[in-house]
This record gives C-alpha cells, sequence and structure tokens, in this order.
C-alpha cells in the first residue's frame, strides 16, 4: 500500500505570497515615510564607531564577490550532478540568480528613495534591498535545499549563521540600512519557496532521495526549531535590554552612548531574529509540502 504524503502546494504558495506582501510593506513604511526613514537612518547614523569593528565587517563583506559567487554555484551545482540530482542543480541555480536578479531590479530600476528627511543620508541613494545579504542568504539557502538529506540541516544552520552575519556587517560597515537587510531576506526567502514549489510540481520527487535517510526530518526537527526560536527571543531580547540600557544610561550621563546607537544594536538583534524566523518557516513549510514516506517510530530509532 502506498503511504506517501502528496504534494501540498499551498503553504508554499502561501510563504512566498506572504514574503512579498512583508517585503511591499517595509518598502512603504521604512522608505516612503518620514518616520520610517528616521528610524532606518538613526540605526545606520548609530553603527558602531569602533575602527576594529568597521574592519572586521568590512573584511567579511569582502566574501562577497562575483569570483566567489559563481565558484558557489559551480560548487552546488557539481555535488548535485555528482548525486544525479539534476532537479536539485537547477533549484540551487534558480535560487540564487532570481533572488539577486529580483533585488539588484527592485533596487536599481523599480523602487525609488524620496528624501524625507531635513539631514543628507549618509547613503545618497536608493539601497532597498541589499545585494550583499541577498547574495550571502541566497547562497546559504540554496546550498540547503541542494545538499544531500543527511547534510541538509547544518548546512541550513550556516546559511543562518552567514546570512545573518553579511547583513548585520552591511549595516556595521554603513553599507546599508536596516531595511535594505530585511528585504533581502524577504526576497531570498520568498523566492526559495517558488522554486521549490515549482520543482515539486515538474517532479514530486524533486527532492526525494532512494535511501531511507530521506524522510522528512532531513529537513528539520523539533530542537532545530527550539534553537532557532531561542536565537530570536534571544536576540529581540538582548537587543531591548541593552538598547534600553544605552538609553537610560545616556539620560543620567553614565555612559557616551547615543539613542542612535540603541538603535543599532535594537536592528542588528531584529535582523538576526528575523533570519532564523524566515529560515525556520521555509524549513518547516518545505517538509510539511513535499511528498514523501511518512515519519515511523521504530524500536531501532527510538
Amino acid at each position: 500500500m502506498d503511504d506517501r504524503r502528496p504534494l501540498r502546494p499551498l503553504p508554499l504558495a502561501a510563504l512566498t505570497t506572504a514574503c512579498v506582501a512583508a517585503l511591499v510593506a517595509a518598502y512603504l513604511v521604512f522608505v516612503r515615510t518620514h518616520a520610517g526613514q528616521r528610524v532606518d537612518e538613526a540605526a545606520l547614523n548609530g553603527r558602531l564607531a569602533s575602527p576594529h569593528a568597521r574592519r572586521a565587517a568590512s573584511e567579511l563583506l569582502t566574501t562577497i564577490s562575483v569570483g566567489s559567487l559563481a565558484l558557489a554555484l559551480a560548487l552546488l551545482v557539481a555535488q548535485a550532478l555528482l548525486r544525479q540530482r539534476i532537479a536539485a542543480a537547477v533549484v540551487a541555480v534558480a535560487v540564487v540568480l532570481g533572488a539577486l536578479t529580483t533585488t539588484e531590479l527592485l533596487k536599481h530600476l523599480v523602487l525609488v528613495r524620496p528624501d524625507l528627511l531635513p539631514a543628507p543620508s549618509t547613503i545618497d541613494h536608493n539601497s532597498f534591498p541589499s545585494g550583499h545579504t541577498t547574495t550571502a542568504f541566497a547562497v546559504g539557502v540554496a546550498a540547503a535545499l541542494a545538499a544531500p538529506p543527511r547534510w541538509r540541516r547544518p548546512v541550513a544552520a550556516g546559511a543562518f549563521l552567514y546570512g545573518a552575519s553579511i547583513g548585520i556587517a552591511t549595516i556595521a560597515a554603513g553599507w546599508h540600512r536596516p531595511s535594505d537587510v530585511a528585504g533581502a531576506l524577504l526576497v531570498v526567502i520568498g523566492w526559495a519557496a517558488a522554486v521549490v514549489l515549482a520543482a515539486a510540481l515538474v517532479d514530486h520527487d524533486a527532492f526525494a532521495d532512494a535511501r531511507a535517510e530521506a524522510t522528512r526530518s532531513s529537513w528539520v526537527r523539533a530542537p532545530d526549531l527550539g534553537a532557532y526560536a531561542l536565537v530570536a527571543v534571544a536576540a529581540l531580547g538582548l537587543g531591548w535590554v541593552v538598547a534600553v540600557a544605552i538609553v537610560a544610561g545616556r539620560s543620567v550621563g553614565a555612559i557616551e552612548l547615543t539613542t542612535p546607537n540603541a538603535a543599532f544594536v535594537a536592528a542588528c538583534a531584529c535582523v538576526a531574529a528575523l533570519t532564523a524566523i524566515l529560515l525556520a518557516a521555509l524549513l518547516v513549510i518545505v517538509r510539511e509540502s513535499l511528498p514523501g514516506s511518512e515519519e515511523r517510530r521504530t524500536a531501532r530509532s527510538a
């Protein structure tokens, strides 16, 4: 008797739609309104003044280049083809190139940024969404989607670390505003959900594997979700505590940090939390949407 679960396309379509809606909302709020621009600029202007911190951020950003992107794509495609998983290779390329093309078109041709603040910005052009964040997160997510089942979960964790780090580094280096980073994360997850859905509709076995390890748990497990949730909550909690401490300490003259410094800390915390939430959402929805064998509890796996 065939006990395979059928493809469930609605969750993947819903995630894509939600990312598009959130991307539009982020643009309208943080780019097209005075209050949004003021919050964005405060976080950008409050980035850490330490030369060491900015140097470290700049050095991390040098890992993003045309050459490194080409190498990453070549490695992803090569490992997929060696495993005779043509669909995985196509998915990896589609996620990366689709997300990057969308970001570049939006940033340079579609979206504009009106000057709504009296003081000139340190970034004198539209920077929404961030190209560097899109590249880093798209490569990480594509690697997780194209990886062998036994490597999916650790590769996904690496995608979170690299994507969040690059996003924060772009703010710390003064290259991008926080909303630019959030927009990039939404572009990547939206594209990933759409590509996975398209691939599964064309070939229901696009992400399957002949070995028994290809189960739902190869995408994400309960401990993983707990870890992603803990990271998100801890980042938001720590960011709030530090931001409040900066504002309170500044008000009594105990520290030299300013309110923009508090905004920068809060923005970094939000970037880490959003990266964790979006990645966890993608992994759960992919696990629940793709066709495959249901998990069975056996004495051996108990």
